[in-house]
């Protein structure tokens, strides 16, 4: 189930118009709406397909602007400043981590466990063919943990 961080509402008289769009920041997903008087245009992104997040900030009101790779680009505007500098934070932090996962970085744990897993085959084939002992067995497995 989704949990709803964030929710902002542009103001309705400096967008002329009696339904103001509404952006709902979810801990997986961001929905944007806005409703015109027959329709409502729901927007579902989630935070892989964000590329971009611009705040335009002014004294009382900001624009947030999101661009997607997938659908049409947002722009909530004369949202009051506070609420929309923590979208912002919260934005980029979503962005950041959604594009992060993706990618592939070499650690030396990775060595060191393929290493690992070498060294136990190999004493466990010198095992089977009766080259060391069960106890030795045991006692260099519990050496290369330690290592580990």
């Amino acid at each position: 189930m989704s949990k709803l961080l964030l929710k902002l509402q542009g103001l309705r008289s400096l967008n002329r118009t009696i339904f103001p769009p509404y952006l709902f920041v979810y801990d997986d997903i961001l929905i944007y709406k806005k409703r015109k008087w027959i329709w409502v245009k729901e927007i579902s992104i989630s935070y892989g397909q964000i590329s971009q997040v611009t705040l335009n900030k002014g004294i009382f009101f900001s624009s947030l602007d999101i661009y997607s790779a997938g659908t049409d680009n947002i722009v909530l505007r004369f949202i009051p400043t506070e609420p929309a500098v923590k979208a912002k934070k919260i934005l980029d932090q979503k962005v950041y981590h959604s594009h992060a996962k993706h990618q592939q970085v070499e650690t030396g744990s990775k060595v060191t466990l393929s290493d690992y897993e070498k060294s136990l085959n190999r004493l466990q084939e010198l095992l089977n063919k009766n080259k060391i002992s069960q106890r030795d067995f045991h006692r260099k497995k519990s050496e290369l943990i330690k290592d580990l």
